[in-house]
Order: structure tokens, then C-alpha cells, then sequence
């Protein structure tokens, strides 16, 4: 007698991802007949594309410079308030991209805290923020911090006895930068440098606010403008597809090149650094450690001005927006730690029980895929096929929570992923032995292991759709209004006052959840 054998459901899953990308952009492409040649859209294409390289490698570079300058400070400097700048700089990582735009605003603004200084000084000059300087300015606040985190901790990760070798032979400071820092920095940047490249070059809400015109597009704004405002879904087909390659290879390589865990606090003893009594380097160190002070915390500390004006923004409105991102949120996290789950369970089969590490790779690779595809061109996609065969009135509340929770698929992955390795490696065989199968391997193998990182997993998962100003751009209005689109509705309003305290609300909050999923990850280390 046959049995019938079920796929495992990691294996459904991944099939479910690959056919609702791939449904979303044959709608798009195929809807009133197909999409328009590619010449029609070639000059404004090569317009956005060398915006978009253009702002990237530069955010980028700038990003690399700050952050490892910053990290190399703090590595080899102990000064009172040490652990202060390293939770700004944490701060900083898990900050909304529209509570950043704020924060240019603020602070480079016409009439921002650097305006006001330049007038009582005298200089009655103008300094506009659109194009280049307020892209650049809020992607490096963004990403430079990041930069500096994850640096520093790999620097922390070097074996105490290389520092006490470099001490033993006399090393100096050129030496102990060539010996015992540049190897970190090697194998680091590598993957770092991609990512924020990656980032900067989807950039959305940053470039849409502070670009300036259609002359300031990368290709998620150019696509968002193509529905939003002109309703050409043949051209946002072409850009989705474009922008789906470039970014496809490049999340390619960094699946090779970025292996890292999410950054967390080394709990090895710190070690004493003999170039830290170098004249020249601590010269270098209070230059580098004052003009990070003087970018960064002016920028981070305006959200706290909203302080001022909270309790007038508490109303009927921002109550029910909070609720709305909170809904939204916690829809998104439970989505994506469902999916990280089941693709980290059908890899860890692949790769320790049927001993295929190709095909785990695969399953491996696919969340980091979601990283390329554009959103707004799979939500126009998805928005299609809901009018064609539902109510489009709810699409979205549907699609909202959707796209949220497949773009944090990746991060609640890199939580799940190791630790349902791990359990395989170490009791797989007696679970075998015991016959152990589905829900029971589950609670007596891997739950116990698995519930902390899982938990962490999920609050970062909300952390990220709380404070994402994106999808909502396409639904937002009267009807359905989360905290960062009203905190946009604000900023247009040049409500800078009111933006101020729906910033620092989100900022919270988004605060509270990631030092929550620090704490659930680092539990029981």
C-alpha cells in the first residue's frame, strides 16, 4: 500500500514566497497588455540609476569613514560616559528612517538649530537640505553608527593573548593596526559596505522627503511615483525588474560575504590596548570622537524636544494610529518568524538530515532574496490580482502586514536559523532514537532551545514595521493612518513641533523592542 508523503512545510512556504513574487510582478507586467518598450523610459532611467549609484557610493563610503574611525576610538579609549555613546549608537541603528528625516529637519532645516545658530552669529546665508546634503546626512547618521557597532564588536572579539603577544614583542601602532585590526577590518567590510550600499540604493522615505524633485529619485522612489501619482504600471514594471536584478546580485554576494549574526555586546573581559598610550593616536582619537559628537548627537538628541509638546499630540488621532502600527506590527512579526521558522527548519533537514547542502542553501538564500524585491512594485502586483478577484477596498490592511513581515523574514531568520542548527547537531540522533517526529521533536528538542531567540526574533520583526514609512504611503489617508505616516503628514505641514513628539513616540518604542530582543538573545549566554 503507497503512502502518501506529504512536503514538509518549509518546502510549501518557500514555494508560497516564490509564486506570490512571482504572481505579483506577472500582473503587474501583464496588466492593459504588457509593459512599454524599454526605450521609452531610457533617459529617465539612466538618470535615476546614476542618482541612485551615485548617492549610495558615496552614503556608503562616508558611512565606512565615520564608522571605523568612531570604532577604533572607542576600542582603544575608557572615558565616563563610554556606555552613554554606545547606546546612542544603538539608538541611532533601530531609528525609523522617517524619524530621521525629522532629525535633518530639526537640525539642518531652514529654521533648525543650525539656522538659528548661523543667524545669531551673523551669517545670513542660506544652506538647503534637498539633494545631496540631506541624503547624505541622514544616511550616514543612519548607517555609521551601524558601521561602528558592528566593528567594535568584532575588534572586542580578538583573543586576549594577541594583545598580550603585541605588548610582549613591542609592537607599535602601525603594527598593531596591520597585525590585529586590518584583519577585522578585511573581513568585515566587505559585507558591511554591501549591505549599506544595498540600502541606500532602495532608499525610500529619505530620498522622497528630502530629494527635491524627480531629479532626486533611486528607483523605489521613481517606482512609488509611478503609482502613486501616474498610474503607469508598464514603467513600474521595468523599474521593478531593473531594480530586482541589481539588487538580486548584490544580495547574492553578500550571502557569501555577510554571515554575521546580528550585532550584540561581547560579554569577554575588555582588554587593555598597549597603542592606547600613543600621543599621536589620542590626538586622532578626541578629533574623531568630537566630530562624531558634533553629527550624531545633535541629530539624535532633537527627537527628545518633543518632550516639550507630548502631551498636546495626545489625542483620538495618534491613539489610533498607534494602534493601527501596533496591529500592523505584531501582524507582521508573527508572519515572519512563521516563515523564518519553517525555511530554517526545511534548511536544517536539507543540510544535516538528507545531507544536501545545496539545496539548503537554497532555503538559506531565499530570505536574503527578499532583501531585492522592490515593495512597492510587488504591492502594486498583489494589489492587481486583490481587484481582480477581491474587495481592492481592503487591500490595504492586507497588504500592509504582508510586505512588512516578508521584508523582516531575513532578520527574524538570522535569530531562528543557527539555534535549530544547533539542536539538530547536538540531540538530532536521540530524537531519531526516540522516534521523535514533528510537533513532539518540536516541543521536547527544539522549543527549549529555541523560544528565546524566537521571541527575540519577534519583537525585532515588530521594532522594524512599527517605524516603516512605506507601504503606508501608497494606503495612507483618512481611513488608515499609522504613527510614521502621520509623523509625514506633520512634517509637510512644517509642524515641526508636533512631528517632533510622534518621533520620539515611535523612537521609544522602537527602542523598547529592540533592547527587548537584545535582552531575549543574549539570555543564558
Amino acid at each position: 500500500m503507497l503512502t502518501l508523503r506529504l512536503p514538509h512545510p518549509g518546502t510549501l512556504v518557500a514555494l508560497a514566497i516564490v509564486s506570490l513574487v512571482a504572481g505579483g510582478f506577472i500582473a503587474l507586467a501583464g496588466f492593459d497588455g504588457g509593459t512599454p518598450a524599454l526605450l521609452s523610459i531610457g533617459p529617465y532611467l539612466g538618470q535615476v540609476l546614476a542618482f541612485s549609484i551615485t548617492q549610495a557610493l558615496l552614503s556608503t563610503l562616508l558611512s565606512i569613514a565615520l564608522g571605523i574611525g568612531l570604532a577604533l576610538a572607542l576600542a582603544r579609549r575608557r572615558f565616563p560616559g563610554r556606555d552613554i555613546v554606545l547606546a546612542i549608537l544603538g539608538t541611532t541603528m533601530v531609528m525609523p528612517t522617517i524619524v530621521a528625516v525629522f532629525a535633518v529637519f530639526a537640525v539642518y532645516g531652514r529654521s533648525g538649530w543650525l539656522a538659528e545658530l548661523l543667524a545669531f552669529l551673523g551669517w545670513k546665508g542660506g544652506f538647503s537640505i534637498f539633494g545631496y546634503p540631506g541624503i547624505l546626512i541622514a544616511h550616514v547618521f543612519l548607517n555609521g553608527p551601524f558601521v561602528a557597532r558592528i566593528t567594535l564588536d568584532g575588534l572586542n572579539q580578538v583573543p586576549a593573548e594577541h594583545w598580550r603577544l603585541a605588548t610582549a614583542f613591542g609592537f607599535t601602532p602601525f603594527q598593531i593596526f596591520r597585525h590585529l585590526d586590518w584583519p577585522v577590518l578585511r573581513g568585515e567590510m566587505p559585507g558591511i559596505a554591501g549591505l549599506i550600499f544595498l540600502m541606500c540604493f532602495k532608499s525610500f522615505a529619505i530620498v522622497l522627503a528630502l530629494g527635491g524633485g524627480p531629479s532626486r529619485s533611486t528607483l523605489e522612489v521613481a517606482i512609488f511615483e509611478a503609482l502613486k501619482i501616474d498610474l503607469d504600471f508598464g514603467r513600474v514594471a521595468w523599474l521593478a525588474l531593473i531594480q530586482l536584478a541589481i539588487c538580486l546580485s548584490m544580495t547574492t554576494l553578500l550571502h557569501w560575504a555577510f554571515t554575521r549574526p546580528p550585532v550584540g555586546h561581547t560579554i569577554r573581559n575588555l582588554v587593555h590596548r598597549p597603542d592606547a598610550k600613543n600621543k599621536g593616536l589620542k590626538i586622532l582619537d578626541a578629533v574623531v570622537l568630537l566630530v562624531s559628537a558634533l553629527f550624531i548627537a545633535p541629530l539624535a538628541f532633537s527627537v527628545l524636544t518633543g518632550f516639550r509638546s507630548i502631551l498636546a499630540v495626545i489625542d483620538a488621532d495618534l491613539l489610533r494610529a498607534f494602534l493601527t502600527s501596533l496591529t500592523i506590527a505584531t501582524a507582521a512579526a508573527v508572519l515572519a518568524c512563521a516563515l523564518a521558522f519553517a525555511l530554517a527548519s526545511a534548511a536544517r533537514r536539507q543540510r544535516l538530515v538528507l545531507r544536501s547542502p545545496r539545496i539548503a542553501s537554497f532555503y538559506d538564500l531565499l530570505p536574503d532574496a527578499l532583501l531585492a524585491v522592490p515593495p512597492f512594485a510587488l504591492t502594486a502586483g498583489l494589489f492587481l490580482l486583490i481587484q481582480r478577484f477581491g474587495d481592492p477596498s481592503r487591500a490595504g490592511l492586507i497588504l500592509l502586514p504582508l510586505i512588512n513581515g516578508l521584508a523582516a523574514v531575513p532578520f527574524a531568520y538570522r535569530y531562528v536559523a543557527p539555534h535549530l542548527l544547533t539542536t539538530e547537531e547536538r540531540y538530532g540522533r536521540v530524537a531519531a532514537s526516540l522516534g521523535l517526529t514533528g510537533w513532539s521533536k518540536l516541543a521536547i528538542m527544539d522549543w527549549p532551545v529555541l523560544k528565546r531567540p524566537l521571541a527575540a526574533g519577534f519583537v525585532l520583526a515588530m521594532a522594524l514595521s512599527f517605524g516603516d514609512f512605506g507601504i503606508i504611503a501608497l494606503f495612507g489617508g483618512t481611513e488608515l493612518v499609522t504613527l510614521p505616516y502621520l509623523l509625514y503628514e506633520r512634517l509637510g505641514a512644517y509642524r515641526l513641533d508636533e512631528a517632533s513628539s510622534i518621533g520620539l513616540v515611535i523612537v521609544l518604542f522602537a527602542v523598547l523592542l529592540a533592547h527587548a530582543s537584545g535582552r531575549l538573545s543574549h539570555a543564558g549566554d
